[in-house]
C-alpha cells in the first residue's frame, strides 16, 4: 500500500459558497478511498472545521490588489511553503491559485469551475474576470498535468488546445442529508414563514446580494416574481443563502421573504417546503442548487445558459426558458397545474440520481491513479471514516497543573468547582512529578470523579497545559491554577459569554482578585507594551466595577481563563509553547492569536480569588527563578512574533541589560544564564518564527495598542 498526500488548494472555505462545498466532498470522498486529504486555504469558517476525515489550513493571508496581476505576485511567495509539503498531487479550484502551478514540484490537477458572466459589471471587474479568463486558458491550464471541468459546457469553453487533454466530471448534489422532512415539520415552517397551505412557494438559493453578482439575474427574478404576484397573490418568493442583513432587509422591503445564511442541517426542510425552485441566473458553470432541489423532487424554471441542458431536462424536470417572458409563462403554468408539478417534479427527483458525490469521487479517483500511474491495489479504501468529529459529552473541561501543592489549598480549589451552577464540567489534573504524591491519592479519594495524569518529570507548565488538553472531552477549556477559588457562577459566566462571541473570539478572562486582599483586583485580562513587557488590567486597584463592562482586550492570563479547544489545533493558533517552563506562556499564545486575527474578551461577571505568589513562597530563591523565566521568555516570544524591526529593537534592549547584569555580583550568574539558554534555544525559535511571520495577519502596531 502507498500514502498518497492529495494537497487541494483554494481560496476559502466557508458558509454559502459551491466551490467550497464541492471542495469538502471531494476531500471527504477522496480520504474515504485511501488517500491522505488536507485543504489549503486562505480563510475558513466554522463549518467546515469539524471534518476529521480531512486537514484544513490557513495559509498566509494575502491583502487581494485591485489588480490581479499584482495579486497573483503576492500568491506566489506561497511557492517555497506549499513545495516544502509532502504533497503527490495538488488540485487547485481557483483564481489566483492558478498561477502557482508552474512552480509547484509535484503534478498539479486543475478544476475549472468558470469564469463568470461579466455583464452588467463594473468597468475594472470586467478587466479582473477577462484577465483571469484569458490568463489560466491560454498559460496556467496548459502546464497542469491534468484538467478538469465541472461541465460539457465548460469543457466546450476551453480552447481547442486544452479540450485534447481534459474531461469534465459532474458535481454531486447529494451532500444534504436525505432525511424524510414529516408534513407537520413542512407545515410548521411554512405557517412560520407567513405561507399558507393554499400558496405556491418559490425557492431561490444563492448570494442574496442584487448588485455584487449581476449575473445571478436575483434583481430580474424578484421582477418577475412582481409580475406574476399581480395576478396570482397565492405565490411567495423565499431567497436563501450567503448574505448581510443589508440584503435580507432589503429584499423583505420587496415584499421577499428571505434566510440569510440558512445552516447545513436546514437545508432539506427548505428544499422540502418549496412547491417550485427558480432561478434567473444568467452565467452557471453548474449550478448546484438545480440539482439539490431536484433530488428533492421540486420542478425547476431557468434560463437556457451555461451548464443548465445539463443539469435539468427541458419540459421533464421541469422548464428551461429562452426569455423573460417565455419565464414568467412557463412558471404561471407550474402554478395554475399541481398535477403537472408532482409529475415534474418526480422525473426531477430520478434525474438527481444522475448527480452524485459517488460519482464524482470515482471518477476523481481514475483520474489521478491514471496521473500518478497507480494500481487499485496501491490504494486501501476507509469506508468507514468518521466524516464528522466526534461531539464531547462535557461543557467544560477544567484542566489544572499541579506541582507540589499543598492539599488545602487544592482542595479548596477543586470543592469551588464542584459547588458551580454549571454542572457539565471534567476536571484533569496534570501532575509535574510531584514530590508529595501522597497528596494527590488523598485528593482523588475526595474527588473520585477527577482525571489525574502523572508525569515522571517535571515538563513545566506549557507542556503540562498541551498534555492536560489533548485528554479534554469538551469544546471549551478552562485553564487554572490550583490556588484559587471560583465564586459558584463563575464557569457559567465564562460559557454564556463565549457562547455568545463570534468565532473569531477565542477566549474570556474572568475577573481575578486577590485571595488576601478580596476588595482588589489582580487582573481582568493581560496586556502588553512595546517593549513585550506584560500587563495587567486593573492590577492592585480597589474594585469599584469600573471594570465590570465585557471589553476587549489582549488576552488573557492563564491563572485562569476560558479558551476554545479548537485554538490549540495547529491550524489556529497551535499548543502552548512547552519551551516556556514558566512565565508569559500565556503572552505567547495570546500573541500568536493575535497575529492570526483572533480575539479576547473580558468577562468580569466571573469571580474568583487567587493566593497571588502561593507557588513560590517557601523558596528563598523565588526571585532569581522568576526573573530568569520572565526575561528569557521576554526575548523568546518577541523573537518568534515580533515584526523584525522590533524583534531586534527588544532583544538589544533585552541583552544590553544582561550585559548590565554581568557587574552586579547577585545578578552575573542568571544574566549569563539568561543569555546563553536564550541563544540555545535560536535554532527552535528560528523555525517557529518562519512560520509565524508566514502566517501573520495582522501587525504589531495593530496588536501593541
Amino acid at each position: 500500500m502507498k500514502e498518497i498526500n492529495i494537497a487541494f488548494i483554494t481560496e476559502r472555505m466557508i458558509k454559502g459558497h459551491g466551490v467550497d462545498l464541492v471542495v469538502d466532498r471531494l476531500a471527504d470522498g477522496l480520504a474515504r478511498k485511501g488517500y491522505h486529504t488536507k485543504v489549503y486555504c486562505n480563510y475558513f469558517d466554522e463549518t467546515f472545521t469539524n471534518r476529521k476525515s480531512y486537514g484544513i489550513e490557513k495559509l498566509h493571508y494575502f491583502k487581494p490588489a485591485a489588480n490581479p496581476i499584482i495579486y497573483e505576485q503576492r500568491i506566489r511567495r506561497l511557492v517555497p511553503y506549499l513545495n516544502s509539503k509532502q504533497v503527490d498531487l495538488f488540485i487547485i479550484q481557483s483564481f489566483p491559485f492558478y498561477s502557482l502551478i508552474p512552480k509547484l514540484n509535484a503534478p498539479v490537477l486543475a478544476v475549472d469551475h468558470g469564469v463568470v458572466s461579466v455583464t452588467d459589471m463594473p468597468f475594472k471587474r470586467k478587466l479582473k474576470f477577462k484577465y483571469m479568463y484569458h490568463s489560466q486558458n491560454i498559460s496556467y491550464f496548459k502546464k497542469a498535468e491534468g484538467l478538469i471541468t465541472v461541465s460539457k459546457y465548460l469543457l466546450g469553453c476551453l480552447p481547442l488546445s486544452l479540450r485534447k487533454k481534459a474531461s469534465f466530471i459532474y458535481n454531486g448534489a447529494n451532500h444534504y442529508k436525505m432525511r424524510d422532512v414529516s408534513d407537520p415539520e413542512v407545515a410548521d415552517f411554512r405557517e412560520s414563514m407567513g405561507v399558507s397551505a393554499d400558496d405556491i412557494l418559490l425557492l431561490y438559493v444563492g448570494r442574496l446580494n442584487l448588485t455584487n453578482q449581476p449575473y445571478k439575474g436575483l434583481a430580474e427574478l424578484v421582477s418577475i416574481y412582481q409580475d406574476i404576484y399581480q395576478k396570482h397573490a397565492n405565490i411567495k418568493l423565499l431567497a436563501v443563502g450567503f448574505s448581510s442583513k443589508n440584503d435580507e432587509e432589503y429584499l423583505k422591503n420587496q415584499g421577499i421573504l428571505a434566510i440569510g445564511n440558512a445552516p447545513e442541517e436546514q437545508m432539506p426542510l427548505l428544499y422540502s417546503s418549496c412547491d417550485i425552485y427558480a432561478t434567473a441566473s444568467k452565467w452557471e458553470g453548474f449550478d448546484l442548487p438545480i440539482a439539490e432541489a431536484q433530488g428533492f423532487g421540486k420542478p425547476t424554471i431557468s434560463y437556457n445558459i451555461g451548464a443548465h441542458p445539463e443539469i435539468s431536462r427541458n419540459e421533464h424536470t421541469g422548464y428551461i426558458v429562452d426569455d423573460y417572458q417565455e419565464f414568467k409563462e412557463k412558471l404561471e403554468i407550474l402554478l395554475i397545474n399541481p398535477d403537472l408539478r408532482e409529475k415534474m417534479g418526480r422525473e426531477a427527483k430520478a434525474y438527481a440520481k444522475e448527480f452524485t458525490w459517488e460519482n464524482s469521487v470515482k471518477n476523481y479517483d481514475h483520474q489521478i491513479k491514471k496521473m500518478l500511474s497507480l494500481k487499485d491495489t496501491d490504494i486501501q479504501p476507509k469506508p468507514h471514516i468518521n466524516r464528522y468529529r466526534t461531539s464531547k459529552s462535557k461543557d467544560v473541561s477544567v484542566v489544572i497543573v499541579n506541582y507540589n501543592s499543598s492539599y488545602l489549598v487544592l482542595k479548596e480549589c477543586l470543592q469551588s468547582l464542584a459547588k458551580q451552577t454549571h454542572k457539565e464540567i471534567e476536571i484533569i489534573i496534570f501532575d509535574n512529578n510531584s514530590s508529595n504524591k501522597e497528596i494527590l491519592r488523598d485528593i482523588k479519594v475526595e474527588f473520585p470523579h477527577i482525571n489525574i495524569i502523572y508525569s515522571d518529570r517535571n515538563l513545566g507548565l506549557g507542556e503540562g497545559l498541551n498534555r492536560a488538553i489533548d485528554q479534554a472531552a469538551s469544546k471549551l477549556i478552562l485553564i487554572s491554577n490550583f490556588d484559587v477559588v471560583y465564586n459558584i457562577d463563575a464557569v457559567e459566566q465564562m460559557v454564556l459569554l463565549i457562547n455568545n462571541l463570534e468565532s473569531s473570539y477565542i477566549g474570556v478572562a474572568p475577573k481575578i482578585k486577590f485571595y488576601f486582599q478580596r476588595d482588589f483586583i489582580e487582573n481582568v485580562g493581560i496586556s502588553i507594551d512595546e517593549n513585550f513587557y506584560s500587563g495587567n488590567y486593573g492590577r492592585g486597584q480597589l474594585d469599584l466595577s469600573q471594570y465590570n463592562k465585557q471589553e476587549d482586550i489582549f488576552g488573557t492570563s492563564f491563572v485562569s481563563c476560558m479558551i476554545r479547544k479548537k485554538a490549540f489545533l495547529k491550524n489556529r493558533v497551535g499548543p502552548i509553547d512547552p519551551s516556556f517552563f514558566l512565565f508569559y506562556e500565556d503572552v505567547d499564545f495570546c500573541y500568536r492569536a493575535n497575529l492570526h486575527g483572533y480575539r479576547f474578551k473580558s468577562c468580569p461577571q466571573a469571580i474568583l480569588y487567587h493566593r497571588y505568589g502561593c507557588s513560590f513562597r517557601d523558596e528563598a530563591t523565588a526571585f532569581q527563578r522568576i526573573y530568569y523565566y520572565q526575561k528569557l521568555n521576554i526575548m523568546k516570544t518577541a523573537f518568534k512574533n515580533a515584526e523584525e524591526y522590533n524583534m531586534k529593537r527588544i532583544l538589544k534592549n533585552e541583552l544590553g541589560i544582561q550585559k548590565q547584569n554581568l557587574r552586579d555580583a547577585n545578578l552575573k550568574h542568571i544574566a549569563r544564564r539568561i543569555a546563553s539558554d536564550f541563544r540555545k534555544s535560536s535554532r527552535h525559535l528560528k523555525r517557529q518564527r518562519h512560520f509565524i511571520q508566514f502566517s501573520r495577519q495582522l501587525f504589531d502596531s495593530d496588536i501593541i495598542k
